[in-house]
């Protein structure tokens, strides 16, 4: 993915939080990590993308 669709598709993510609203954030979230999982060629490319979220947060790369 390029940047800009990188960047277009994080502005959208982020407005859609804002609409449906931080009682709703999670379950947004969730449902679309769902669909992006399901796009996945096997579970092994959504466990390494898993791991290396949590990585990146636990070693403090991501504001908290």
């Amino acid at each position: 993915m390029h940047a800009e669709d990188l960047d277009r598709s994080y502005t959208a993510l982020c407005k859609a939080l804002e609409r449906v609203g931080e009682g709703n954030a999670q379950l947004l979230l969730a449902m679309v990590s769902l669909a992006l999982i399901a796009r996945q060629g096997s579970a092994e490319e959504v466990l390494t993308i898993i791991q290396g979220a949590a990585d990146n947060i636990g070693a403090g790369l991501v504001p908290n």
